[in-house]
């Protein structure tokens, strides 16, 4: 599993297809993340997740066994303003520690910062 996370628009999926060749990175969602070869949107996906009351750590377990080759795309959130509402905070914090979460499971983790990846793991 690949990891490529990095701010809103700063290259992730051009990124994604000009270093690993995959030009069909799509949305994730509960089809897309046990199937694609890549997927973004990820930190969108977490608030579906939770929306649903889905357990996430179980849900990238599940990621890692049935689509170990998949590479997901991730918007760093935790670097913006913290949100006033409580939903939205807690939303930000679950984002950050699953990401957390994904990079210690994933094989490589890429940081994007203006269209340049700097490999982290």
């Amino acid at each position: 599993m690949r990891f490529v996370i990095g701010g809103a628009d700063s290259g992730k999926r051009d990124f994604v297809r000009e270093n690993y060749g995959i030009d069909e990175i799509l949305i994730a969602d509960y089809d897309s993340v046990l199937t694609a070869k890549a997927v973004y949107g990820f930190h969108i996906f977490i608030k579906k997740l939770m929306a649903d009351g889905k357990d996430i750590v179980a849900v990238i377990d599940e990621i890692s066994e049935k689509n170990h080759d998949i590479t997901i795309v991730s918007t760093e959130i935790g670097y913006g303003v913290v949100p006033m509402d409580k939903g939205d905070r807690e939303w930000r914090e679950t984002v950050g520690r699953t990401c957390c979460y994904i990079a210690k499971k994933a094989d490589e983790v890429v940081r994007i910062v203006c269209g340049v990846g700097n490999r982290i793991k």
